[in-house]
This record gives structure tokens, C-alpha cells and sequence, in this order.
């Protein structure tokens, strides 16, 4: 995957999320299957690692960075289900990834394909900058195939 693949994942990804403001409330609340979460819980789940990455990853890619490990995800997890689910219309939590997805896309853009090849840790796992961003793009689609899945079936 190259510098475009992932700002065109970033582009299109944006236009996907905006078109979720035309999922009627009911869907938009109602789990995806049998013990599974609803789109706006998997839309604040998206947030919150989004929000992550912006705060605890992105500043810290430089070569031979030992970043520390991942919070606790079901806590994470946990509140952003909780979060979906608190009174935050639609909209709004839309608008809140739309804006932090701008934030990654402008991050992206400071790049040229040398900054892909960075290599740094998390905890003791070694990745380059490329592969995190392909394990965050694996993980969007992952998500985005289920709302649709879900939606589709309804």
C-alpha cells in the first residue's frame, strides 16, 4: 500500500461515514446481529481509536521510537459503546469523526512515501508507519463491511 492507496482509502472512507446520516435512527441504534453492537457504537468505536492514534501514535512516529503499549481496549471498547449510546444524536457523532478523520488526512498529507517506511515499537511490537496505517485501514473496512452487511439485511 502507497501513500495514495491510503489517502484514498482516507477520501473515501470520509464519504462513506457522511452517507450513515441517511440511516433512519432506528438502525442507526439497533445492534448489527445477536450480540453485536450498533453502527453508532462501532462509529464511536472508530472515534475513540481514532482519537488515539491523533493524540498517542501520529506525534510519535520517528524512526526507533519505543512507544508504549495499547490501553486496555475493553475499556475503551466499553466507553465508546457506552458514548454511542448516551444522548449523542447521530449527526454529531458523525460530524466528531468526520473531524478527526480531517485531522488524520491532514497528517497524512505532511507525508511523501519515505515517512511510510518509518520504523518505531509499540510495546514490543515492531511496525513501520505503512503497516500501521494498513492494520487501521484493515480495521475500517472490517467495520464498514458489517454496517453495510447489517444495513443491507435489515
Amino acid at each position: 500500500m502507497n501513500l495514495n492507496d491510503i489517502k484514498e482509502h482516507y477520501l473515501n472512507y470520509q464519504k462513506w461515514l457522511q452517507s450513515l446520516t441517511n440511516l433512519d435512527d432506528e438502525k442507526w441504534f439497533a445492534p448489527i446481529g445477536t450480540g453485536k453492537w450498533s453502527p453508532a457504537a462501532i462509529i464511536s468505536h472508530l472515534l475513540s481509536w481514532d482519537k488515539h492514534s491523533l493524540n498517542e501514535r501520529f506525534p510519535f512516529f520517528q524512526e526507533g521510537v519505543k512507544q508504549e503499549g495499547y490501553p486496555d481496549f475493553q475499556q475503551v471498547n466499553d466507553f465508546a459503546r457506552e458514548y454511542a449510546h448516551s444522548g449523542i444524536t447521530k449527526e454529531q457523532l458523525i460530524h466528531d469523526i468526520m473531524e478527526e478523520r480531517q485531522k488524520y488526512f491532514h497528517f497524512i498529507n505532511q507525508f511523501n512515501e519515505e515517512h511510510l517506511n518509518i520504523s518505531f515499537s509499540i510495546a514490543n511490537h515492531s511496525l513501520t508507519v505503512q503497516e500501521y496505517f494498513e492494520d487501521f485501514i484493515g480495521h475500517d473496512l472490517h467495520h464498514q463491511n458489517q454496517i453495510k452487511n447489517a444495513i443491507q439485511v435489515s
